[in-house]
This record gives structure tokens, sequence and C-alpha cells, in this order.
């Protein structure tokens, strides 16, 4: 098979195409127009490729499960070919739903169409809500898909899996639905619409200062190198796990003391500023960097970490800390910021915030960090007093 992502079209060719982490497409020299396209979960899709009315245009086709030879998708190639140069448009017709049609064909044609727009990670999720709380839906018929469905499905994952994931996977169904009816291919109604979401107070759970004591202390027993920097890591930079774990030595200024990390959750590429404690680590670990990866693994597919829950626990329970997520570090260090002057918009800065409302919930400090303010105050107060 031909090295670039031109070749013809065969079973066992098309069995050998590995996933990337992207879309990656490949073009039939037997049928220019037919295209394949194979994405980072391996789903492998069939697409006619051409312009209608000036614009390149995908028609979809089908999976390579359901189209079993490129041989048959020659065949429909050649059909939505012959449609086009008639002057039709077989990607609108194809796009169109009827009340007929199942609720997995319209997510995977958002996946498709939407996918390009929307974060990696929050894809990743979309998928993995679809696959395991929604795919009692997914062969239903678009006509047979009710609120009062939905409301009950809303209700069971909110029991059994809490009510943020309800609420995610009612916000999903209403998403792809409002896709559908946004570009005029669906004038049902969204059933989605009528499903109250759980009320969720923000949770922000910090370390206080002798939790904070002891998680320091914990932290230096730990025979693990790697897991303890990395928690580090987390605690120094405030940054979202995904992040750490996916550090790369090519992203970091070591002479600047910056990181510049690739796509965060909000889909843009942002800079951090690295305090001394987490260049210390990095200009150790620099020193016995076996690959691209600041947290090296050689235990995961990746070549980095891929998780801290373990270490994490045994860290915990060694400080005598409890009801605390590895998330919460990112909570502890904006907190003490807040403390220790920084207003809110250095917070959003530091923690990569998409908005000021995600931000707010720090303003609020415990009883420890207002007494330290209050002392301050006071102690001011007394001085002036004095002179």
């Amino acid at each position: 098979m031909a090295n670039d992502n031109k070749f013809r079209f065969t079973k066992s060719n098309i069995e050998k195409l590995q996933p990337t982490d992207k879309r990656a497409y490949y073009y039939d020299t037997a049928e220019p127009s037919l295209m394949l396209q194979v994405t980072p979960n391996g789903v492998k899709t069939y697409y006619v490729y051409k312009r209608i009315h000036g614009r390149p245009t995908r028609t979809y086709l089908g999976t390579v499960d359901v189209l079993k030879s490129p041989e048959m998708a020659r065949e429909m190639a050649a059909e939505v070919k012959v449609a086009i140069n008639k002057g039709e448009d077989p990607h609108k017709q194809n796009r169109q739903y009827s009340n007929e049609d199942k609720l997995q064909k319209l997510f995977d044609d958002f996946v498709e169409e939407r996918g390009r727009f929307i974060g990696r990670r929050t894809m990743v999720n979309y998928q993995s809500m679809w696959k395991t709380k929604l795919s009692k839906l997914a062969n239903k018929r678009l006509s047979d898909i009710t609120s009062d469905d939905l409301k009950l499905l809303h209700r069971k994952i909110s029991e059994t899996s809490g009510n943020y994931t309800g609420n995610h996977c009612i916000v999903l169904v209403r998403t792809i639905y409002n896709y559908a009816i946004k570009e005029e291919r669906f004038d049902g109604r969204n059933p989605a619409n009528a499903v109250k979401l759980n009320k969720r107070e923000p949770r922000v759970r910090y370390m206080e200062h002798a939790e904070l004591k002891r998680f320091f202390e914990a932290l230096e027993t730990y025979d693990n190198e790697t897991s303890r920097d990395a928690i580090l890591m987390l605690l120094y930079t405030g940054v979202r796990k995904s992040n750490v774990f996916e550090m790369k030595w090519a992203d970091i200024d070591m002479e600047a003391k910056v990181w510049k990390i690739p796509q965060t959750k909000t889909d843009k590429n942002v800079t951090i500023a690295l305090v001394e404690p987490a260049m210390e680590i990095l200009k150790h670990r620099k020193e016995q960097a076996e690959n691209e990866w600041v947290f090296n693994s050689p235990y995961s597919k990746s070549g980095h970490i891929v998780e801290l829950k373990r270490a994490f626990s045994t860290i915990l329970k060694k400080a005598n800390i409890t009801n605390l997520r590895i998330h919460d570090l990112r909570h502890t260090l904006a907190t003490y910021l807040i403390a220790n002057g920084a207003d809110a918009f250095m917070v959003k800065r530091a923690l990569t915030h998409k908005s000021l409302q995600s931000t707010q919930v720090y303003v609020n400090l415990g009883v420890e960090h207002l007494r330290d303010k209050l002392n301050d105050t006071v102690d001011k107060m007394i001085q002036i007093g004095k002179k």
C-alpha cells in the first residue's frame, strides 16, 4: 500500500489502516471521488467527496461494517455522482430526517459534522455518555422518543451516576436535536426541552491549613517519585489532570519558566507561568528524561501516566484527609490565591477559565483564610493606634 493517503481501496488495505489522534482521510485511486474517513476511535466511514455548486461536499455512504466491500462503496459513489451531475444535492437529501429515523443516525451525523468544532475531550465525553448511558435510546425512532421517556431516564441516571451526569446526558440529547432543527433537517419537536435539569450547587472543596500541612508531610514519605511529582505539579499549577498527564518537554520553556499547553478544555492554547517549586521538579526530571513526556510511564501505551487514583488515595489516607478529589487540588490553589490577595481576573487567568462565572465560586473564602485577613487587618489597625 502506498505511503500517502491515495491508493486503491481493497478490503485488506482498509483493514490495515490504524487510527491516529486526529481524523484521517484516504482517497481511492480507482474511484477518485470515493473517500474513507478513519476517526481516532477507529470508525471507518465511506463518503463521496465532490464539489456541489462550487463547494467541497462530503456525502455519507456508510461505515465499512455496513458496506462490506470497497466495490459496494464504489457502486454507491457512482450513483451519487450521477445524481450530482443531474443537479441534485444528495448530501442534503441524505441528511434529512423523518420521524422513522433512529436517534443513532442523528447522533452519528452530529459527531461527523460538528465534531471538528468541539474540543477533543468534550467529544470523547459525548461518545462515552452515548455508549454507557444513552444506548437504550440509540435504536429508537425519533417519533417514539417522548419527554416522559427522557424525564424517566434523567431521573435514573441521576440516581445511579449523580446529578451532574444526569444533566449532561439530557443536555447532549437536547443538543443533537437542536442541531438537526437548526439545520432545517428535522421539523419535529425537541423532547429534551421539557426535562427540568437538577439544581447543582458548585462544589468547592479545598484543603485548610492543617490539612495542607499533613498533605505535604504525607507526600514526602510517598515512594513513587513520578506520582508524587505529578501531584505536586497539579497543586503548583492548578491545571486539569489531563494536561499534567500529557505534559511534554517540547511545550516547556525552561528559561522563560512557562508552559504552553497546546489545547485545554476551552479548546484554546494557553500559557502557564511556572513557579519555582514547579521548576525544581522539572529540572530534576529533565536530568532523567527518557522520552517526550515529563511524566513518562513504561506501563502505558501512550508512554505517559494516565491515572493517579491509587497514589492520591494512599497519600490522603496517610494524611487523614477525607472527601478530597484530585480536582480539588485546583480548588485549593485558587482559594489560596484569593486569600493571598489575587483578584478574580488573576484566578481566571491562572486556572484558564473561560468566564468569570466559573471563578466566582472561589471568592467566598473559608473561615481560616478570613481569620488570616482579619488578623492582618486588625494588627495594622493596632499599629496605627500605637503610633
